[in-house]
């Protein structure tokens, strides 16, 4: 599999800023919850294949994470990052329906910004509506003593990256 943030690059023109701002964003949240910055490039590099503002990622990921944490919790996978993934990014081009039918609600206002809305309306529309709905899911689980486990598991996969790139 491809870099995503070498995606990111090549298909939307990302700045070296803003995909170094990307993966910041995926380490920060790997150190704040429990789905690993692994996954969460999996879901980016999904992501970019419906968002064209690097900004709508910086948005969605958190979101994202709290998604995939409420769904497949202390196991998530690089499928289910790509599953929530494909929802949201369908969500950003009006097809919401699938993150409704997991009780995902939106008001009416809302559902009008998911249809006439620009990119980053959409994307704060959806990461607000999710987190209204699963809250910080992400966050909650690594304070159990499972999650604190798993945050030491991805943070010696780091360290294992870290050994092997040099």
């Amino acid at each position: 599999m491809r870099d995503p943030y070498e995606v990111l690059g090549v298909s939307k023109n990302a700045t070296d800023d803003e995909i170094r701002a990307v993966k910041e964003l995926a380490s920060a949240q790997q150190k704040l919850g429990v789905i690993g910055d692994e996954i969460q490039l999996a879901g980016a590099q999904q992501l970019t294949t419906y968002a064209r503002q690097s900004s709508t990622l910086q948005t969605l990921i958190p979101a994202m994470n709290n998604l995939i944490a409420q769904n497949a919790g202390y196991s998530a996978s690089v499928g289910d990052a790509t599953s929530a993934a494909d929802m949201l990014g369908r969500a950003l081009n009006g097809q919401y329906t699938s993150l409704k039918r997991m009780g995902v609600t939106f008001t009416n206002a809302q559902e009008e910004i998911l249809k006439y809305g620009n990119e980053s309306q959409k994307a704060a529309v959806l990461a607000d509506a999710i987190n209204s709905k699963v809250g910080n899911m992400n966050e909650l689980l690594a304070q159990t003593p499972t999650g604190k486990y798993k945050q030491l598991q991805n943070e010696l996969g780091d360290l294992q990256e870290e050994i092997g790139a040099t």
